[in-house]
């Protein structure tokens, strides 16, 4: 439907222009009617071509360029616009018409750019913009796209995420196994997590990104950029400065929350 009405518009264009055309060398040429109606007719069929690739070579003049490379590419179209619509023209008429009629109507071309310019400029004008919404549509469409496609990615990524019960660590020759309900909170320490459990602490080597990913959700916090904590074994949460507060554990530890970790603390404890 938009490409039907493009080509209707540019038709009219052409149709509007061959009789401009028409009417600016009637007067001043001293040439047979039936010649310039043969010329004007020529004019529009040559027209409607150019106006037609025309369309469709100005939407790359559209896209993200600066408005010097933007005026250097509609100079260079205007030229090569003129120069096709004229030429082409001309050609015809050579083979079609007397050399003395062709000789008069060739006194006509400074007129005949005119109009050429007139037309490009109204075609270029019409084109940007019934072009802009459907760029615009476009990038719209494509950053949506794009949008439903990273949330299917971080949902994919999340449902792939296997929420662990126990950890297993290395402790010299033996394997300690802690289950995730005693272990009251993580520390960072470096490349590896201390872990503080009922059993004792125990250093995995694990990152802290990683544990908050699989630890589950409704049970542990990170508070810290280097503290996650298990919500079960929080005594209290006292006043420790404007920016942060400091957690008191059943086991006596004391963790310091940043603003950012009291929010989701916050909302894990439904307060």
């Amino acid at each position: 439907m938009e490409n039907q009405r493009i080509l209707y518009i540019h038709i009219f264009i052409a149709l509007l222009t061959a009789l401009i055309q028409y009417l600016c060398l009637k007067p001043l040429l001293n040439v047979p009617d039936c010649i310039l109606v043969t010329d004007a007719i020529i004019s529009g069929i040559i027209l409607s071509v150019l106006l037609l690739l025309l369309s469709n070579t100005s939407r790359c003049l559209f896209s993200n360029l600066s408005p010097q490379q933007k005026f250097i590419n509609f100079g260079a179209l205007a030229v090569l616009f003129t120069v096709s619509w004229i030429g082409s023209e001309f050609l015809v008429l050579y083979i079609l018409i007397s050399t003395d009629e062709f000789v008069l109507l060739s006194t006509s071309i400074p007129i005949r750019i005119v109009i050429a310019l007139l037309s490009y400029s109204l075609s270029i004008l019409i084109s940007s913009q019934m072009h802009s919404p459907l760029i615009e549509e476009g990038i719209a469409s494509e950053i949506e796209t794009s949008n439903e496609e990273n949330d299917l990615t971080e949902k994919e990524e999340t449902e792939n995420i296997e929420i662990i019960e126990r950890v297993a660590v290395k402790n010299g020759q033996k394997i300690d196994v802690v289950l995730v309900t005693e272990i009251i909170h993580l520390q960072a320490e470096g490349d590896y997590v201390m872990i503080h459990s009922i059993k004792g602490k125990f250093l995995k080597e694990q990152t802290m990104k990683s544990f908050e990913k699989s630890l589950p959700q409704d049970k542990f916090v990170r508070v810290h950029r280097s503290s996650i904590i298990n919500i079960d074994f929080i005594l209290q949460i006292e006043l420790y400065d404007r920016q942060n507060q400091l957690l008191k554990l059943k086991n006596g530890s004391q963790v310091k929350i940043s603003l950012s970790g009291y929010k989701s603390l916050k909302k894990t404890l439904g307060l």
